[in-house]
């Protein structure tokens, strides 16, 4: 295949063309509000892609330099790991679908915003109403796969330009993918075609679509994501949103999606069809598939029973000014949905080159480390250390072997447990020491979240659970004692954070308690409202889409061949035999 057509243009010819017609969407009526509006803060007008709090009465930490030490103290017990080698149940791919979900509907709580964000110092709890008001969202805020498409209403002209290249020029109707590059030591056989990996600027460079001096014309803020001091970053990837390729595991994920569109087209849907069919698949994985595997179960069937009427109440008070772009809950995107960060290892069984070897191949090394895994992406310039030449495409020898993480066989091949320790590569992270002029506190993880926490003022667990009991929406949720908060750390009982808990650590805390293999009753109710609550409240999700009179599911759309799950998702686009 010519490197100009990096797409899947062979369609499996014996899979079966079950569906005839496009699919219509049919709204369904909005969730009714169930709650008392004495129960909740008042409402104030909702920009486009706004954070709002979940409950912008409920108190916060206690406030003062005793915290924001004691807070400092717990960051350091975080990063200490732990000599249980806290393997989970988890297949890893949960752990980097959680990221991709996460890209997709947030952006900007993860940065420092001048004057409103800044963990740096000694810093105190921002006033929410300024929070709210200064702090957007800049993503949608709905699993509509902005990230991956890349072409939102009011872009700029050159990331309108970039979404329009991000379009196969040929094949007009499927997106275009990279191709790898020769390592000389061979590829994972799959995918069988070259399409493996995103596209990249270099490629975009040598064609002609984009020039030189036009990525030098670029305002200064955005040149810098394209151009370095030694010219164009030719390994950067042209992608909705760059976070995906900063890690190879989230971004070879990004290539399974994209190829997950192409594949819709080879059933002979149209551009259009494809992306709502590709949407429709990725919002019933995220909540029959993703919820189950990191949720208390008995939560996610209750709060899809019920279809979120938490995150109802939460929309009803902070109506969006553009019905497709939802509000966000602040506890979610700051606190209750990183609880990712403690299940990501230090290495995985990557392949057969940087893990188990098969017959016939050549191990390179036992496992792909953390590190090498931030170097073969666009940010690490595809090297792995800054004494080599940088390279443009994905080597071959780096793509994923699916099978290693899907199934949670072994240590290599598992999530760390949801508990109160992160991996030690996250107290000093490779991506955040590559940026000029970073504070060394951004490099540590743990510090970073808890601090972040502090200064947008999040309300503590306790004080959320007892604000989210008093709706009366759900069974009440149980509140961790402060015996079981301070367990092994002392410190914190004395500025009384034992009792008014900083939120993420108190989800990583109630998902230790109970295993590890799942989050506990609050994380769990976070989570599932938000993600459940986005989809039933978006017009366009396939909970709102009906065939033949139902709802819209993967076994009514290709009966024989469900994409009912993450490894149906990628037998079905040549990733997984």
């Amino acid at each position: 295949m010519p490197a100009a057509r990096a797409v899947l243009e062979n369609p499996a010819e014996a899979l079966e063309r079950l569906d005839a017609k496009p699919i219509s969407a049919v709204v369904e009526g909005a969730v009714a509000s169930t709650a008392t509006a004495a129960t909740r803060s008042m409402a104030i007008s909702t920009a486009p892609g706004a954070f709002r709090y979940l409950f912008r009465d409920a108190p916060g930490l206690p406030a003062g330099p005793a915290t924001l030490a004691a807070l400092d103290q717990l960051a350091e017990s975080m990063a200490v790991e732990t000599t249980d080698p806290g393997d989970a149940s988890i297949p890893p791919i949960l752990t980097y679908f959680g990221q991709f979900i996460d890209h997709d509907i947030t952006a900007n709580t993860d940065r420092e915003v001048p004057g409103l964000s800044e963990i740096v110092g000694d810093i105190d709890p921002m006033d929410r109403v300024q929070v709210e008001q200064g702090l957007d969202n800049l993503r949608e805020g709905t699993l509509a796969l902005d990230s991956l498409y890349g072409d939102s209403p009011g872009q700029g002209a050159f990331a309108t330009k970039l979404a329009q290249l991000m379009r196969h020029p040929t094949f007009t109707d499927k997106m275009r993918l990279g191709v790898t590059a020769d390592s000389g030591d061979g590829r994972p056989p799959l995918p069988a075609d070259p399409a493996a990996d995103l596209l990249r600027l270099g490629f975009l460079l040598d064609r002609g679509d984009i020039t030189e001096a036009e990525l030098n014309a670029l305002d200064p803020a955005l040149r810098d994501n394209f151009v370095d001091a030694d010219g164009p970053i030719r390994s950067r990837a042209i992608i909705g949103d760059g976070r995906n390729d900063e890690n190879l595991l989230v971004a070879q994920l990004h290539v399974a999606f994209l190829r997950l569109h192409n594949r819709m087209v080879d059933l002979g849907h149209d551009f259009e069809e494809a992306r709502r069919l590709t949407r429709f698949h990725y919002q019933w994985l995220v909540l029959n598939s993703f919820l189950p595997g990191i949720c208390a179960n008995d939560v996610v069937d209750e709060v899809l029973a019920t279809g979120a009427p938490l995150y109802a109440e939460f929309l009803a008070d902070n109506p969006p000014a553009n019905p497709a772009k939802l509000p966000m809950p602040l506890e979610f995107s700051v606190a209750g949905f990183r609880f990712g960060h403690s299940m990501v290892r230090g290495g995985y069984d990557h392949n057969r080159f940087f893990g188990t070897p098969v017959a016939g191949s050549t191990q390179i090394l036992p496992f792909a480390s953390f590190e090498l895994l931030f170097a073969f992406t666009g940010g690490g310039k595809m090297r792995p250390d800054s004494s080599l030449p940088p390279g443009t495409n994905l080597p071959g020898n780096w793509v994923i072997e699916w099978d290693r993480m899907v199934n949670a066989e072994t240590p290599r091949r598992s999530a760390r447990r949801i508990d109160t320790h992160l991996a030690p590569p996250l107290d000093d992270m490779v991506n955040q020491a590559s940026r000029p002029g970073t504070p060394p506190m951004m490099k540590r993880l743990a510090m970073r979240n808890l601090r972040r926490g502090y200064r947008l003022n999040m309300p503590s667990a306790q004080a959320l659970i007892e604000a989210i009991n008093a709706t009366g929406l759900y069974r009440p949720i149980p509140v961790l004692t402060p015996e079981q908060v301070s367990e092994g750390r002392d410190f914190l009982v004395a500025p009384g954070l034992d009792a008014a808990t900083p939120l993420w650590f108190y989800v990583l805390r109630e998902a230790e308690l109970v295993g590890g293999n799942h989050l506990g009753a609050l994380g769990s109710h976070l989570v599932a409202n938000t993600l459940i609550g986005l989809v039933v409240n978006d017009a366009g999700s396939y909970w709102n889409a009906k065939i033949d009179g139902h709802r819209w599911s993967p076994h009514l759309f290709q009966p024989s061949q469900p994409i009912d799950s993450l490894k149906a998702m990628l037998r079905f686009t040549g990733l997984l035999a």
